[in-house]
């Protein structure tokens, strides 16, 4: 059963899937849930956002004001419009910018310190590794020397990227008809067939056309991801002496991407969430992130909030539908993984689970037919182009020059975190972004990030969640990708704690409070 539920999660996401974010299993978990709860389950509580300059209440985002209210109040992280560094300033277009992302040496930065000041707290921080002589990657995975040419600035990483072993690694790249048309927003089967070589080639002779970003990988049965990265990336990863940072601790890894243009005068990825923490390495170029905090989902209203369920839990991921948890976990997924642990009978599943697969055989029908029920009669949705958005984008843009401009309440109130070659930046799971990437040169702008399960809202350093679904999960895709890496030809062996072959142990439940029940 728990494998049928799978299979209409991954239909459902062949009906709306991005091409730029291909879904992993965390991506699936937060956009389509499987158990179903009554609407009441957005909950209660006030926010601070929708307040003009006059104090009065703002627009009505997401199907009306106390809907809105109640999401948003949800959330109990960072935000900088509702933190005592504004001052308690109205939230208008006339007010003060906001500062820029907080800026912290990476040297001597405790994963403890790291995960109880940042990643708990929910708060972006840009980490500087300036004072590192062999750049982000040595401090990070103990990518050193020949085995991270391809990563250096400049023409020289960008030929040892179009030469390298990776060179004939297939991928499949993005691209667009026009310099001014924003990449991530089309749809999956649009993308191209190439290779690493062949993508890094065009870049060099001046095309701003096609982009790299994350690759469909392979699936096991239940629709969890078989691999940890794609081929490419695993092989320019492969002299690297582990492939989950230690400054992550015990954060279970999703997935890793590389993301690879070019762009002189700055292209926009289109403003969106994702659905994983996010630690981002930027290479070459420069890159703007534009930020807000998930509490302003009703007033950004992603394009989700049109047809789903929208529901911000209190870490701040955001999902579109009922029965996911805190940490993009479907919850019926993890009742069979927690019988099968205890050895019980699966066949003896409970009523849940019925109810599990009604739920998504409505969400299907209606996502694959486009009829939504108005006044007791079905209608089929007018054709749009706004509405072939990914659930995750939204309609409106920071720039200056966008067909839909940001509510008034927004307007130039976003965080702003500027990287230069070598940074990172740590961006928890469903903050807003709009990043503006620069790179003109022979070697373009190009990244690798590390996207993590959210950690529970309760999570401490030693236990982020409250199993160990997903740290048991990362341990196969993790021995899996050791395992590819070490055939190849004088590659080291993986080291650290990611590394253990061991057993995952497996972490008793947490108890939740009553009124989470």
């Amino acid at each position: 059963r728990t494998r049928r539920v799978w299979l209409k999660l991954l239909r459902l996401s062949q009906v709306r899937s991005p091409s730029a974010r291909p879904l992993t299993a965390l991506a699936m978990a937060a956009r389509h849930g499987a158990r179903k709860r009554s609407a009441g389950a957005l909950g209660g509580g006030s926010g601070v956002l929708p307040q003009d300059s006059k104090g009065r209440e703002g627009k009505r985002g997401i199907r009306g004001t106390a809907s809105s209210l109640g999401l948003r109040g949800s959330y109990t992280g960072y935000c900088p419009l509702a933190s005592p560094e504004t001052d308690g300033r109205p939230i208008g277009s006339n007010a003060a910018p906001l500062p820029d992302v907080e800026r912290i040496p990476l040297a001597g930065l405790e994963p403890a310190d790291f995960f109880e000041r940042f990643v708990l707290a929910r708060r972006p921080v840009i980490l500087d590794v300036a004072s590192s002589p062999d750049g982000p990657l040595a401090e990070l995975l103990g990518l050193r020397g020949l085995a991270a040419r391809w990563a250096r600035p400049g023409c020289e990483g960008a030929a040892a990227m179009a030469e390298g072993p990776a060179a004939e690694a297939p991928v499949v790249a993005e691209r667009r008809a026009a310099a001014s048309v924003a990449f991530g927003q089309s749809d999956a089967g649009e993308r191209c067939s190439t290779t690493l070589g062949a993508v890094c080639k065009e870049l060099a002779s001046g095309s701003e056309l096609v982009y790299l970003t994350t690759q469909p990988l392979p699936e096991e049965d239940d629709g969890c991801p078989a691999a940890l990265a794609a081929p490419h990336v695993l092989a320019l990863l492969r002299g690297a002496r582990r492939l989950r940072p230690k400054l992550l601790g015990n954060l279970a890894l999703a997935q890793l991407n590389l993301w690879l243009g070019r762009s002189a005068e700055g292209s926009s990825s289109g403003l969106h969430h994702d659905f994983h923490d996010n630690l981002y390495v930027l290479l070459r170029g420069a890159k703007e992130f534009r930020l807000f905090s998930p509490r302003c989902v009703d007033l950004l209203a992603p394009a989700g909030a049109d047809h789903g369920r929208p529901k911000l839990h209190s870490n701040g991921l955001l999902c579109y539908v009922p029965g996911i948890r805190d940490d993009g976990a479907p919850q019926a997924v993890v009742r069979h993984w927690l019988r099968a642990g205890r050895g019980d009978d699966c066949r003896g599943a409970d009523s849940d689970d019925e109810d599990d697969e009604a739920m998504l055989e409505s969400l299907l029908e209606e996502k694959s037919s486009g009829r939504r029920r108005q006044g007791g009669r079905s209608k089929r949705r007018e054709v749009h182009p706004e509405r072939s958005l990914p659930d995750s984008f939204c309609r409106a843009s920071t720039l200056p020059n966008a067909a839909r401009p940001l509510p008034e309440q927004l307007a130039g109130r976003h965080l702003t975190a500027r990287l230069s070659e070598g940074d990172l930046l740590y961006l928890p799971a469903s903050w807003f972004h709009e990043v503006i990437s620069r790179g003109g040169g022979p070697g373009g702008h190009l990244a690798l990030n590390f996207w993590m399960a959210p950690p529970h809202a309760k999570g401490s350093f030693e236990q982020p969640y409250e199993d160990s679904f997903w740290l048991e999960k990362f341990q196969v895709l993790h021995q899996a990708a050791r395992a590819s890496m070490e055939a190849s030809h004088g590659a080291p062996r993986l080291r650290g704690r990611g590394a253990s072959t061991g057993a995952v142990r497996r972490a008793q439940p947490r108890k939740k409070p009553r009124a989470e029940k």
